[in-house]
């Protein structure tokens, strides 16, 4: 089972943007095939800007859904992908 986890500062990068990017990583693959190609959408499962304006808050959080056949976790500094 593969597995991205990394921290992020989330002023910088927002997380809909950094979980694309950890999918397309373990899909091995650019971000822009996701969809069409991988049929992995995130907007299908989750409101991408909600989750920005929900994990940027500074507060601590902790959000876990899954997309695809990937596992997300987000808090406020880190992200966990994990193929399921």
């Amino acid at each position: 089972m593969e597995t991205r986890q990394l921290e992020y500062a989330w002023s910088e990068t927002p997380p809909s943007i950094a979980i694309i990017e950890a999918i397309a990583s373990l899909e091995n693959c650019p971000s822009t095939e996701l969809g069409p190609t991988h049929g992995i959408v995130l907007s299908d499962t989750i409101d991408p800007e909600a989750l920005d304006r929900l994990v940027t808050t500074g507060e601590s959080v902790s959000v876990a859904f899954s997309v695809g056949e990937y596992d997300v976790k987000l808090t406020e500094k880190m992200l966990l992908v994990r193929a399921t």
